[in-house]
């Protein structure tokens, strides 16, 4: 029952790892104001206030963009479209129209309308359900479709079947396990948004640099250096290790979450219906964008005994509590941040002297425009 809160408490290390990664090239710059004296390291006490200054606008610049993306998927659902690529309604689909009854059964027994039902044009035997807070997909690929239609026997196990595998990425819906995965990819996405903003600022310091004229050049250069090594170390770091590291240790954690979902769908439909459908997907069973499936074997025997329940499936306790409480983190850490680097502050005394700072703004464009 804690493998949601795990594995969302996972998503958080590797967002602060993100941050502190996308700080190094400030530490970097800090570093010739530091002294290591009497075994210790001494600094400025104005310059630790303006590297603490900036961190911590850092972090409320890097959850407030979080917050953003995660509000235009809500309105615009561009992620879901993207994972929805080469799938197509299966109304759509010639000779699918059997599966109108199957993911009606599905909707009623989950308590859920809004969900719709694709099938991938893939030879792939997988099913998986996509969603993210603006909508809600479950798709079957033509592979796994027809795979069931060869073992099965009969067309009522075929049925009975397939419907048993639409309920386990049913209770993937209903319980947000999208959650995690879809934070992780907000992360990833804003931290490269972050990077290639500090880029760009980056850039333009060593192009001012390098119009100063005694010794900018050789400055611009150190400094263009500097960035690309520190960019390279930052991206491999990223990518190999932090992710991986989310990757490994999420490999143990979603086994809880798959066993859930092979329960609740045998409750929907039946335990043996359910042990049937797992039979025939082999040893290692078939993959989703959520977790890594534990063995077949092991959630058959689960499963197999689990009675059906006339009342509708409904999420579990700490599934709801968890889902709450990821987004309300998020909120209240980028409000906490704020309230840390004066944000509120800076806008009140925008607010208050804001044609200054508007020219001040456009002067500085200008300057930035000229030497482009």
């Amino acid at each position: 029952m804690f493998a949601k809160p795990l594995s969302l408490l996972l998503v958080y290390i590797v967002t602060i790892f993100n941050i502190v990664i996308l700080a190094s090239p400030v530490l970097a710059v800090a570093a010739p104001f530091m002294s290591f004296k009497n075994y210790t390291i001494a600094m400025d006490y104005g310059t630790f206030d303006k590297i603490k200054f900036a961190f911590l606008l850092l972090l409320f610049v890097v959850s407030f963009l979080m917050l953003c993306y995660l509000v235009l998927d809500f309105l615009f659902g561009f992620s879901l479209r993207a994972s929805l690529k080469n799938s197509t309604r299966y109304e759509k689909i010639k000779d699918y129209d059997f599966l109108t009854d199957l993911f009606d059964q599905v909707k009623n027994k989950f308590g859920e309308r809004s969900v719709r039902l694709y099938v991938k044009d893939s030879d792939e035997i997988n099913a998986f359900a996509v969603s993210s807070l603006g909508g809600r997909a479950i798709v079957l690929t033509k592979g796994l479709i027809n795979h069931y239609l060869v073992e099965c026997q009969d067309p009522k196990m075929f049925l009975y079947a397939l419907r048993s595998v639409i309920g386990h990425e049913m209770s993937h819906l209903v319980n947000k396990d999208f959650l995690p995965t879809f934070l992780i990819i907000t992360n990833q996405k804003i931290t490269n948004f972050v990077s290639s903003t500090m880029h760009v600022i980056f850039s333009i310091g060593i192009r001012i640099m390098s119009m100063v004229p005694f010794g900018g050049r050789t400055s611009s250069r150190v400094m263009y250096d500097t960035y690309n090594v520190l960019n390279f170390v930052i991206t491999a770091f990223n990518r190999f290790v932090v992710y991986n590291l989310y990757e490994f240790l999420r490999r143990f954690i979603s086994r809880t979450i798959e066993y859930r979902c092979d329960r609740q769908s045998a409750k929907a439909f039946g335990g043996q219906n359910m042990a049937l459908a797992l039979s025939m997907m082999g040893e290692g069973g078939y993959f989703t964008l959520f977790s890594t499936h534990p063995k077949t074997k092991s959630r058959i025997k689960k499963v197999e005994n689990v009675k059906i329940q006339d009342s509708i499936v409904r999420p579990g306790f700490f599934d709801i509590l968890s889902n709450y409480f990821s987004l309300m983190f998020l909120i209240i850490g980028c409000l906490y941040f704020a309230k840390q680097a004066h944000v509120d502050l800076m806008l009140r005394e925008y607010v208050r002297n804001h044609t200054a700072i508007n020219q001040k703004v456009m002067g500085t464009w200008q300057m930035i425009s000229h030497f482009f």
